[in-house]
């Protein structure tokens, strides 16, 4: 009979004769109430994983920074290191399986990916969940590249051949578009141009180069099939160019790639375009919750799914203002969506958060009108009522470019709670429709405030401590009975991440609004320490991805009820909890940074 339960990672990795070798060492040990397994910079002569029971970490500040359930192991890095960091003590009696540190070093040497799983940096770890998981054929049409589906078939000509000559190509070759050169630069020509050919009354002998774009939609050919997809979505176009080395060298076709996608997100985006009622609008909007369902549960990342979306509500967002407003305020306004939907970042429909700038000029009474009308259908294509009123139908969020510079003066010279949120929201703002000019000169008006401005720089950056002490106690938190396992994800990890990572692209200036964007940009301004910032980049996709599975049980099994940030830790399988363990480490270490980069312990 086995002594030794293999069924949980890392030790479903090993092979029979390492099984043996483990099965043959181990050990099983019994811990009362308080015991002191470890103390902090003992000498670790064993590895510790639980049969039964509950051990909680806790650092020399007396802080518990971590609890250990069964399946938990503990602490493989004091192994080489020779001494524990912290204090392990037992918070409930414990059965624990004991393994000789000599039996550990000999399953890593002849076993990588057993040890891999206990001495990969963070990054390495989080982004293993991913690639250890069973990727079916679904999923892999998500990490299917450009020139997976790329047929190579484009039809060429020169630009001066005229648009006859090219229809006669065309056809002959069977093609909806040619790829053609003409002084030195490149352009597209596609059936739907003889529309406009005819439209314009032209000849069939004009060049065809007159009647080409040159400003193309290009993707890579080692690029990913799905932001292929994004990009056509995203520009309301059936094909983009490939390129290779920075060169075009032909089309990847709507067709080509459709029929990878069975939820056919992209006839979405075609369906929100041909829309011509509000009724039309709530039955696509329906069927994107399952889009995102289908998705999730063939394997696509948490991130990948949030770009999508903001294309395809931004598309939603776009139509339906079309719809509402009079030519004469869309044209004297501008829609924009703030929060983690102007981060690209939210997946599911949570509340509103959005604003109309209006040029000074606009009709004050007819915005109102609208914007009241927007927010209710807004309402009923599915995204709530903002509970802290952040939408147009609020005078506060619908106000002239004027208006909106006055705000956003107040919110910087007296910063009071709200006013620093409600900064920190419109930083994060995206043009939706209407004249983006509008928006752009309001965050010129906001970096010219900051620009040199340490204190206040470091005022706002201390919003990044507002839900500290709740994140502080957490683990003590679970350890109390009248309590549930609950915890609130974008409190405890992914605000932390969003504010920390937005005050420093405030202060550099970066204009993108994306998290990941800011890290990447930061991370080559040297501004992040590129360690940090994969480390954060895979923390930050991981806890999206909890939130997001949270999300969408709750709506199975409260879908009337509004989506909430609470993750239940106990359902939580052993990986996952040992990943948010140390997802929520890199949060710590990257708050301690911000800390001290805005000198916060002055304030």
């Amino acid at each position: 009979m086995e002594r030794f339960d293999f069924n949980f990672p890392p030790y479903e990795f090993l092979t029979t004769p390492e099984r043996n070798l483990l099965q043959n060492a181990v050990n099983i040990s019994f811990f009362e109430d308080e015991t002191v397994i470890l103390e902090a910079d003992q000498s670790v002569d064993y590895l510790y994983t639980i049969i039964k029971g509950l051990v909680r970490e806790v650092n020399l500040a007396n802080e518990i920074v971590g609890l250990y359930h069964p399946r938990d192991s503990f602490e493989p890095r004091a192994l080489v290191q020779g001494h524990s960091a912290n204090r392990l003590i037992v918070q409930e009696e414990a059965l624990v399986y004991t393994i000789p540190k000599k039996t550990i070093t000999e399953l890593i040497q002849s076993n990588p990916q057993f040890g891999a799983y206990f001495y990969a940096n963070v990054a390495e770890k989080l982004s293993s969940m991913v690639k250890n998981s069973k990727v079916n054929e679904f999923e892999s049409l998500f990490t299917a590249r450009v020139c997976d589906a790329y047929r190579g078939n484009t039809v060429w000509l020169d630009g001066n051949d005229s648009v006859l000559h090219a229809a006669g190509v065309m056809k002959q070759a069977q093609s909806k578009s040619i790829i053609l050169r003409h002084e030195g630069r490149f352009g597209l020509f596609t059936e739907s141009a003889f529309r406009d050919v005819i439209i314009a009354g032209a000849k069939t002998s004009d060049p065809v180069w007159q009647w080409s774009p040159v400003d193309l939609i290009t993707i890579d050919i080692d690029d990913y099939i799905f932001n292929a997809l994004l990009r056509m979505t995203q520009f309301k176009i059936q094909r983009v160019v490939v390129t290779e080395n920075s060169l075009p060298i032909g089309t990847l076709e709507q067709i080509d790639i459709l029929a990878y996608f069975s939820n056919h997100t992209h006839l979405v985006a075609q369906r929100i375009e041909r829309a011509q009622s509000i009724d039309e609008l709530i039955g696509i909007s329906e069927q994107m919750v399952q889009s995102i369902r289908i998705l999730h549960n063939n394997g696509v990342r948490a991130p990948q799914l949030a770009q999508l979306m903001q294309v395809l509500n931004t598309n939603l967002f776009e139509k339906t203002w079309r719809l509402i407003a009079p030519p004469e305020l869309y044209n004297k306004s501008c829609l924009i969506v703030m929060g983690s939907e102007g981060r690209g970042e939210q997946i599911l429909k949570t509340d509103q958060d959005n604003a109309l700038i209006l040029d000074d000029s606009a009709d004050l009474e007819m915005a109102r009108i609208a914007c009241e009308s927007f927010s209710q259908v807004l309402s009923e294509l599915g995204y709530p009522l903002c509970k802290g009123q952040i939408m147009v139908n609020n005078p506060m969020w619908r106000k002239t470019l004027s208006e909106f510079k006055t705000s956003i003066t107040q919110w910087c010279y007296e910063p009071d709670g709200t006013a620093l949120l409600n900064l920190a929201i419109f930083i994060d703002a995206k043009e939706v429709a209407g004249d983006f000019k509008l928006l752009e000169t309001a965050k010129e008006h906001l970096h010219k405030i900051f620009n040199n401005n340490a204190g206040m720089m470091s005022r706002f950056a201390q919003t990044i401590e507002l839900f500290d002490s709740h994140s502080s106690g957490f683990f003590s938190q679970l350890l109390n009975r009248d309590t549930t396992e609950l915890m609130d994800i974008k409190k405890m990890g992914i605000f932390p991440v969003v504010h920390g990572i937005r005050a420093l692209s405030l202060q550099t200036r970066i204009t993108e609004t994306n998290t990941f964007e800011r890290i990447n940009r930061l991370a080559l301004a040297d501004v992040l320490d590129k360690t940090l910032a994969e480390d954060l980049s895979e923390a930050f996709t991981f806890m999206m991805g909890l939130r997001l599975k949270a999300g969408l049980s709750s709506l199975t099994l409260k879908p009337d009820e509004l989506i909430n940030n609470q993750v239940d830790t106990l359902a939580l399988a052993t990986l996952e909890r040992d990943l948010l363990k140390e997802a929520l480490q890199v949060v710590k270490r990257f708050k301690s940074t911000i800390r001290q980069h805005f000198h916060l312990g002055n304030l």
